[in-house]
């Protein structure tokens, strides 16, 4: 899940049209055991936004812990990949959202 270490959308104005290469359907799953002796003691929340109504963009984010797994999934849809300049504005906020989340702790006692 290194793609979203940080937001690709830097700058903090958009002047020209932005084109992504070609849609995604990026997933990741991902389950591990928790050491013996420890404990989970806080996951982060699960999360599911989207860009629009359209779906044009969407990201889901779920986790659970049973067991002494947890199990993270983790998807990433662009469905559109041409987005005017007045759009920049959401579709930079929501890659805060995807970065910020991807980057939540998990913490173990």
């Amino acid at each position: 899940m290194d793609d979203f270490k940080d937001n690709p959308f830097k700058s903090e104005v958009r002047n020209y049209p932005i084109e992504i290469p070609y849609g995604m359907n990026n997933m990741y799953i991902v389950s591990f055991a928790i050491p013996e002796g420890y404990t989970v003691d806080e996951l982060p929340k699960n999360l599911t936004i989207k860009l629009n109504e359209k779906n044009d963009v969407v990201y889901n984010y779920k986790i659970s812990y049973s067991d002494n797994v947890i199990s993270l999934q983790s998807r990433l849809q662009i469905n559109r990949t041409f987005f005017t300049p007045d759009e920049y504005d959401g579709l930079r906020a929501f890659f805060n959202l995807v970065v910020n989340k991807l980057n939540e702790n998990i913490v173990l006692k």
